[in-house]
């Protein structure tokens, strides 16, 4: 018997849900929904530092857990010759700030993390007192969001531009949906909790960045990618604005230039405005309901905030565990091997 299974929502989110079910659980059809695919998502526009942070309350430990299977995921990437069709890569990285900086949850995830002393960061970094160093993995989506949808497909997944207002549209033709919707799933759900993180950037031409760093006192950061340097940015809670704002920009530039000057000199590529999903904390769950008088099975996964690259794999597979549930299915996670990606 084949199971037919219905992904709304085409970021990473939706995409590597996709993936993990059709890998992962016998005889299954997939087919992922969404009114925007890469390059117009909002997952495009991130630069894809792999980083955790959460909305809210979500509990620490689930962070670390879907943040490391996340970051050993692309590790694994890293090590195959598809890592740069993906787009996946490491960046060494710097937190600066006036005040001590505890030493965060995923320091044993990441490479080579250790305290900057006060003598070796006043040097690089001037108007700061303390850091911290490390190198992570960057994912850039505007290439991983491509390569995800190839793997999807070649391995038998359907996709197809369609936007979902309701559940009820889908009702008796899926044995189980699941909802990525991110910012979508305030309507899609009638859950008013979920909210726009409004983030504005500015994406310039400056090849001689090569450090990622975030500056906690200005609240500015700096990511350099394969082909601009990423300047932010903008955490506007509530704000539905998906336009560039001039005073944000100054104020973004400034705050970045004050950590690198030679920025300055830096053309500007292009500015991007996104609204990140944000919610009081994610919701990744199964839900058995009735829809349109048909009883409808339904995994939700969602809210995920400005940390959806970082938990997307990780979030995937306890996705892909609860579908398994829902059909009396069993699941078998591992990785395909590099040669089949």
């Amino acid at each position: 018997m084949t199971h037919n299974i219905a992904v709304i929502g085409a970021g990473v989110m939706g995409l590597a849900s996709a993936v993990r079910i059709l890998e992962n659980i016998p005889r299954v059809t997939v087919t992922v929904m969404a009114d925007k695919f890469s390059p117009n998502t909002t997952s495009d526009g991130a630069a894809g530092l792999w980083e955790p942070y959460a909305p809210g309350n979500t509990p620490e430990h689930l962070q670390q857990r879907w943040g490391d299977a996340t970051f050993h995921h692309l590790e694994a990437l890293l090590k195959t010759e598809e890592s740069s069709e993906a787009g996946v890569t490491t960046v060494p990285s710097f937190h600066i700030s006036n005040q001590p900086i505890q030493e965060p949850h995923y320091s044993k995830t990441v490479y080579n993390y250790r305290q900057v002393s006060t003598n070796e960061i006043s040097k690089i970094f001037p108007q700061a007192k303390h850091g911290i160093f490390f190198i992570t993995i960057l994912c850039e989506c505007r290439m991983y969001l491509p390569w995800l949808l190839k793997r999807f497909k070649k391995q038998g997944g359907r996709a197809i531009k369609r936007h979902i207002s309701d559940l009820g549209e889908l009702a008796g033709q899926y044995d189980v949906i699941v909802n990525c919707a991110g910012l979508h799933a305030r309507s899609l759900v009638n859950d008013e909790s979920v909210h726009p993180i409004r983030g504005q950037v500015i994406r310039v031409k400056a090849p001689w960045i090569r450090h990622f760093v975030d500056d906690y006192t200005s609240g500015c950061y700096i990511i350099p990618c394969a082909n601009n340097v990423v300047l932010g940015g903008t955490l506007q809670k509530g704000s539905w604005n998906t336009q560039p704002d001039a005073e944000d920009k100054k104020r973004i530039f400034e705050d970045c230039c004050s950590v690198y000057p030679s920025l300055k000199h830096a053309e500007v590529d292009y500015d991007w405005v996104g609204l990140r999903p944000g919610r009081s904390s994610v919701r990744l769950e199964k839900e058995i309901t009735q829809v349109s008088g048909r009883e409808m099975k339904i995994v939700h996964n969602y809210g995920h905030g400005g940390s959806g690259i970082t938990f997307h794999w990780g979030c995937a597979q306890d996705t892909t565990a609860f579908v398994a549930e829902l059909l009396g299915e069993e699941v078998n996670f591992q990785e395909q091997p590099a040669s089949k990606l």
